[in-house]
């Protein structure tokens, strides 16, 4: 990804959250309807695949990443992580996320992610991201190999969900509520996967510090909180 200065980066949002206070709607929405996600809201389901996206590049990174929900779409969310340079200014690394879910068949998975990079022509930085929500076994060699034969404007095709791959062994059924996998399918093949429960202490911990968002204005970069003790001094 390119780097893109503080200004450009506050053109897209001036407010960027920890990808935990997404899963925390998310998690209050899925209460709210029963527990059953397909009852959600179409943006609380991005939300949801969004911040698991900011926590995957997260946990494969070792980097902070940031995520923010633009009231219209596109892009269905923004995942974006900051560096200092030498010259101690901050650069940033932004991508714009496509959101799609497969909700069907297993086998139809294909159909799904080929359909949406046919659907029309996406910004250079834009990701797209399938949110798998069809428990099944899937073979995402062989899907990677398909796709790769599509062309599309998209060029970096991800697919996440609740589990592992077989080949990582067996989890607790505790665990598995918690785990969580990021596949890249294209332009290379790779995988990480993740227990939220780390995540979730990060958050807490940067919440009771007021420093859980971040807050880009004026060229400049300052900590947002929600927090009722610190939010008189940092909005």
């Amino acid at each position: 990804m390119r780097k893109i200065n503080l200004r450009d980066i506050n053109r897209h949002a001036r407010r960027w959250d920890h990808p935990v206070k997404g899963l925390l709607k998310y998690a209050q929405s899925v209460k709210k309807h029963g527990g059953d996600i397909l009852k959600l809201p179409k943006k609380d389901r991005e939300r949801y695949c969004v911040s698991l996206v900011g926590l995957a590049l997260k946990n494969d990174s070792n980097l902070d990443w940031w995520t923010h929900m633009p009231n219209s779409d596109p892009p269905d969310g923004l995942v974006m992580t900051l560096r200092q340079e030498k010259n101690g200014a901050y650069m940033g690394y932004m991508r714009e996320v496509e959101v799609v879910e497969h909700r069907d068949a297993s086998e139809k998975i294909l159909d799904v992610i080929r359909s949406k990079m046919a659907e029309k022509t996406y910004e250079s930085n834009t990701i797209l991201v399938c949110l798998a929500l069809t428990p099944a076994i899937y073979d995402f060699q062989k899907l990677a190999t398909m796709l790769a034969s599509i062309k599309s404007s998209l060029k970096h095709i991800f697919v996440v969900f609740t589990g592992i791959s077989l080949t990582q062994g067996l989890l607790s059924a505790d665990q598995i509520q918690t785990t969580y996998t990021m596949v890249q399918l294209l332009p290379v093949f790779g995988q990480t996967t993740l227990n939220i429960r780390p995540y979730l202490d990060d958050f807490k911990e940067r919440y009771n510090k007021g420093q859980e968002s971040r807050i880009i204005e004026n060229n400049r970069l300052y900590y947002g909180t929600a927090n009722p003790k610190h939010v008189k001094n940092n909005s």
